[in-house]
């Protein structure tokens, strides 16, 4: 082979190798520009869908309601049509992911008589529905639901999985269609309003502050008479829901109703039993009605045991029910911010005083994550001394309860709080916060 042919051979050659590389690089190019633009419709919650008469919604990013740790679960939102437009009714299709092992997540506990409740807001509040979204064949969730004027709504979705914990994920939702002007959130300055008949006086057992465990007590009378009502009917296995959310729609809370019997109780140091027993009341029999088909008085006064996680403007939706039809009576309200160090100092100076942390006591911190370490490990007929710390008030964790031992206390914010028991039997022995939210336990072997 003489010179010239091996110049022309690699000459060719070379060109060969160009074209290789440039359309390795424009299919690199591409690839980067579908990823991109996968992840920028992820960021604002919505996915590409082959089919045009759906549109699918995923949770909004970084909006985990009351800054809870990210969920093993997941809610994907899929409306039908894909436009959802304000005025033209529209199903709303939710299924649950497992994050871990994929796949729908079926059979969600019934918690108040229904497996999901789906709480949709407009985003200044204004507008308010809790329906509740049923089981179909393929393993999601579905309600249909007319919007009544165009813009941004926030989709709270409150399930269980089987053998897990409740869990809420918040969606956003465009709908499409003329918008109506934006109402401002302002505090009531009134306790009281009447709805449907129904004059509800909503007062707190104590100043609204962050962090801080209170009672929403209300008090339900006839409008017309001014006399306590002894008819309320039970409403999803409870004589009344709450929901507060804040003014930015980050913290959402779905209260648990008590009796005001059963608010007495616990306060007297019944050790947690009665509120425990209220907190998802699903069977047969309710504290207020006895057996279902007995009709009896009903309590005129409910409450709503919760913590307001930051400061600032709330809103909160009180649903009753009588003579069949379900009232919602709305509340606003401004919360304080936590104690300051000023006030704690004071607080100690009249006897709020923290122990030592002792070498022989097990520390557990107490956080917006939950008890850190959550499970600890006794031994059966030793005496043991846990030291609760709350670093800050960003939690519901203002209490700590043992059911079983009729022990309830305080856990101020930056004090520590010494619980002492004695385990007389092996197996685990549960705590949690005042409000149920929080949980852990003693496991105790022999």
């Amino acid at each position: 082979m003489n010179t010239r042919n091996i110049k022309t051979i690699m000459k060719l050659a070379g060109k060969f190798l160009t074209i290789i590389l440039v359309a390795t690089a424009a299919a690199l190019a591409a690839g980067c520009t579908a990823a991109d633009r996968s992840s920028a419709n992820g960021a604002n919650g919505a996915a590409p869908n082959t089919d045009a008469g759906v549109a699918e919604v995923h949770p909004a990013a970084g909006t985990t309601p009351s800054g809870g740790a990210p969920s093993a679960f997941r809610a994907e939102l899929k409306t039908e049509p894909a436009e959802v437009r304000a005025g033209q009714p529209a199903a709303l299709d939710i299924s649950i992911k497992d994050v871990k092992r994929g796949g729908n997540v079926r059979d969600l506990a019934i918690v108040h008589e229904k497996p999901m409740h789906l709480l949709i807001v407009s985003n200044d509040l204004n507008e308010f529905y809790h329906v509740h979204p049923e089981p179909q064949e393929d393993g999601t969730y579905r309600v249909s639901h007319t919007f009544p004027a165009g813009g941004a709504y926030k989709l709270y979705a409150d399930f269980t999985p089987p053998g897990a914990e409740q869990v809420v994920e918040h969606l956003n939702l465009m709908v499409a269609g003329d918008t109506r002007p934006a109402v401002a959130l302002v505090a009531d300055e009134s306790g009281t309003k009447t709805v449907d008949g129904l004059r509800v006086t909503m007062k707190p057992d104590k100043s609204l502050r962050a962090g801080e465990e209170l009672m929403l007590d209300f008090a339900v009378a006839d409008a017309g008479t001014g006399k306590p009502v002894t008819d309320l009917q039970p409403y999803l296995g409870a004589l009344a829901h709450f929901v507060l959310i804040s003014e930015d729609g980050t913290d959402f809370l779905h209260a648990h109703p008590m009796e005001k019997t059963k608010k007495t109780d616990t306060r007297d140091g019944g050790g947690g039993g009665a509120h425990e027993a209220t907190l998802h009341s699903h069977g047969e029999k309710t504290a207020a009605t006895g057996d279902k088909n007995t009709p009896q008085a009903s309590a005129s006064e409910v409450s709503a045991h919760t913590s307001f996680p930051r400061p600032g403007l709330y809103k909160i939706w009180a649903q009753f029910q009588r003579g069949g039809r379900v009232s919602t009576v709305p509340f606003v309200v401004r919360v304080a911010a936590a104690a300051t160090d000023a006030e704690a100092t004071a607080r100690a100076a009249d006897g709020d005083s923290s122990p030592p942390v002792s070498a022989d006591g097990i520390k557990v911190t107490v956080s917006a994550k939950g008890y850190e370490p959550a499970r600890l490990e006794v031994k059966k007929g030793q005496p043991v001394k846990i030291m609760f710390y709350r670093p800050d008030a960003g939690n519901c964790g203002g209490e700590v309860v043992f059911p079983k031992l009729g022990i309830r206390k305080k856990l101020p914010v930056g004090k520590t709080t010494v619980v002492e028991v004695t385990p007389k039997e092996s197996g685990e022995l549960a705590f949690n916060c005042g409000m149920g939210m929080l949980r852990g336990a003693l496991v105790v072997s022999q």
